[in-house]
């Protein structure tokens, strides 16, 4: 489980392709949705791993080929930051709720059920920091998504820049 719910994570992977690339910011709209934090998608190495509560990756660790993910990966590594591969089919879980966990480990509580970040109340706005319940809007600004409060989102980014993609 990611301390921190402010402190975004990043994704990265192969960004040759335009394929890649969108793979890549494919996996960090499902990662944001899975967490109900900030994702940001690198396809460089123009980021400071430790700014991170986690690294998560397109492909497993091991086919990794490129050197701007590899370098992220082993940067992560070597600074102790959580660097998450991609889920196989028998580590996916289905929260009570309906949230798949597909990316993502969802925690299981005590009561032996999964419950994901908005069951537990876990997930929070990236502008105010009070939990997002059900009218999270994911806005996307640059290479990053950022979970939001509608309100919150037109209050802390212009109209133009932006694209909402409405997750409730």
């Amino acid at each position: 489980m990611l301390a921190q719910p402010l402190v975004p994570v990043l994704v990265t992977g192969p960004a040759s392709t335009p394929a890649d690339v969108k793979a890549l910011r494919a996996l960090a709209y499902n990662i944001a949705y899975e967490l109900g934090r900030a994702v940001t998608w690198a396809t460089g190495t123009d980021h400071d791993v430790r700014d991170y509560a986690a690294v998560y990756t397109t492909c497993p660790v091991t086919e990794l080929s490129t050197d701007p993910a590899l370098l992220l990966v082993g940067e992560a590594l070597a600074a102790g930051v959580d660097v998450g591969e991609p889920l196989s089919a028998d580590e996916v879980v289905e929260c009570p709720c309906g949230l798949v966990g597909r990316h993502t480990r969802i925690p299981v509580g005590e009561d032996g059920e999964p419950h994901c970040n908005e069951c537990r109340g876990a997930d929070v706005c990236g502008w105010c920091g009070e939990s997002l319940e059900d009218d999270a809007t994911l806005v996307e600004r640059g290479t990053a998504f950022y979970p939001l409060h509608p309100a919150c989102a037109a209050e802390s980014f212009p109209t133009t820049g932006r694209t909402l993609v409405d997750v409730a």
